[in-house]
């Protein structure tokens, strides 16, 4: 299986609009006295992560060098997650590649550790960069999706999928429940491609033959 070449795109000139949720605790690491940046800010913030395994919060690091603490996805939205990751999941079981959800953490290549709810990357991309284990997977996924839950604003989301295409995503999904609506990304396009009240998606030329029921599993699941 083939998948169309990658290169990120350059970093937006301009201050990016907040990826953080409403419900987000922000932590700015120089307010506690931390001076780190860039590599060495990561570090400290993989151990950060690592000593809080347990905690049922999820943590990102914005390209700012800020700690976004989000709170647990409750019902519904934890059943969405799942829905989408299962589906994704059996066809990259067929076709290849890696499927990952909520618990995998991508290290952006403009800076940033980012946490998709889903996720995929090719074979031959995955072999390129090799991690340790336990540590952030150092590239941007070519398949990436979020779904705004009840509480999320979508200007947040909105921004994060910007970022996801910025660091060389070649299809971005934004799943909007609340709703019914689906904003689709993808490289060289201005803005999203919106589809209102969707019964399935197609991972077209990314994801080959993947399909996902997103009316059934999510809109009608609420």
């Amino acid at each position: 299986m083939t998948t169309p070449t990658k290169t990120p795109t350059a970093a937006p000139p301009n201050a990016p609009t907040s990826i953080a949720p409403d419900n987000a605790l922000i932590i700015n690491p120089r307010d506690l006295g931390i001076t780190a940046t860039g590599p060495e800010l990561e570090k400290l913030f993989i151990e950060f992560c690592k000593k809080n395994s347990q905690n049922p919060w999820q943590f990102e690091l914005s390209p700012e060098g800020k700690i976004i603490t989000m709170p647990p996805v409750n019902y519904p939205s934890s059943a969405h997650e799942s829905a989408l990751f299962l589906h994704l999941g059996n066809w990259a079981t067929d076709h290849g590649g890696h499927a990952l959800n909520s618990n995998a953490a991508f290290r952006m290549p403009h800076g940033g550790l980012l946490v998709p709810d889903a996720s995929w990357t090719s074979d031959a991309r995955w072999a390129e960069h090799p991690h340790p284990i336990g540590e952030p997977i150092p590239l941007c996924p070519d398949f990436v999706a979020e779904i705004r839950s009840g509480s999320d604003n979508l200007t947040p989301l909105q921004a994060k999928m910007r970022l996801y295409i910025q660091n060389g995503a070649l299809l971005g999904w934004l799943i909007d429940p609340r709703n019914r609506r689906v904003h689709i990304y993808r490289p060289g396009q201005t803005e999203p491609e919106t589809l209102d009240n969707p019964t399935t998606l197609s991972g077209a030329t990314i994801l080959p033959g993947f399909t996902f029921d997103v009316a059934r599993y999510i809109f009608d699941h609420t």
